[in-house]
């Protein structure tokens, strides 16, 4: 079978699929395959797959009808400009977590900024911050040992390995918070009683540890708040929230040591990333 018919076969079957998948995927698919860009595989498109290529590119395809994230299967997401390395282990970075990273550069750090990221997952906000800002240091934590690892995989594969501390860590307990200039964070906050809602994509997938939070997300934006307590007067911190937990952040942060000082849209106009201040 020839490339540019394998694709068309593919197309046909991913257009099928009830969740509707890119028909893109098929391209980046088979080029995983033939470990070419998505450019030279449409340059070769009268070329022949050998069979155990075919067979190859057919499996990588029964995943992804499956259901499983095109992210998993390719072992990496773009984020920031950036491919990080991702499987089953960590949450798949989303596009509208990059709008806390554009936040945070827009901040007045120190040349040389301490770095907190809770629950780091992959790391792409703690290790994106430094490469954003070379001459700052993070220290990463993490529930999950799995996922931590996932982060190391990631600080080395872009040369920020020397200046990130992975630690294992309920949210920030036990660490000493008293030298941080910025907090960063993507907690879970997705309510159990949501799931309902979610793709399989996402439920059959991802980690759920790294999704749900309790029913209304606010016994741990309270509990991550608390945990902060001990951050100097001043310093910023940065939360991912979901979409109408806006006003119980505000309620939240009310009775806390935070200051809510703005809530930035993403894309799509949704209150997404909070910006609080110790008092």
């Amino acid at each position: 079978m020839r490339i540019d018919q394998a694709l068309l076969s593919a197309r046909t079957r991913l257009a099928d699929a009830s969740f509707k998948p890119a028909l893109r995927e098929a391209n980046l698919l088979l080029a995983r395959t033939l470990e070419c860009s998505e450019a030279q595989l449409l340059a070769r498109g009268r070329d022949n797959l050998d069979d155990s290529r075919l067979a190859r590119f057919q499996e990588l395809l029964d995943r992804r009808l499956a259901g499983e994230p095109i992210a998993y299967i390719l072992g990496e997401k773009e984020f920031f400009g950036r491919a990080f390395f991702v499987d089953r282990r960590v949450l798949i970075p989303r596009p509208e977590t990059e709008h806390l990273i554009e936040v945070a550069l827009d901040l007045r750090l120190p040349a040389a900024p301490l770095i907190l990221d809770i629950g780091t997952g992959s790391g792409c906000l703690a290790i994106t911050l430094l490469a954003q800002l070379p001459r700052s240091r993070a220290v990463a934590t993490d529930v999950s040992l799995a996922a931590l690892r996932v982060a190391e995989r990631n600080a080395g594969r872009f040369n920020v390995k020397g200046r990130l501390n992975p630690v294992a860590a309920d949210l920030a307990s036990a660490i000493d918070l008293a030298g941080f200039q910025l907090v960063v964070s993507n907690p879970p906050y997705i309510g159990r009683d949501e799931a309902s809602s979610l793709s399989p994509e996402i439920i059959d997938f991802e980690p759920k540890a790294a999704l749900f939070s309790s029913p209304a997300g606010h016994s741990l934006l309270e509990r991550l708040l608390a945990t902060l307590s001990d951050l100097r007067s001043g310093t910023p911190l940065l939360l991912e929230i979901g979409a109408g937990q806006a006003a119980l952040l505000a309620e939240v942060a009310e009775s806390s040591a935070f200051i809510l000082e703005a809530l930035h849209p993403d894309l799509a106009g949704i209150e997404r990333i909070a910006q609080l201040r110790r008092r």
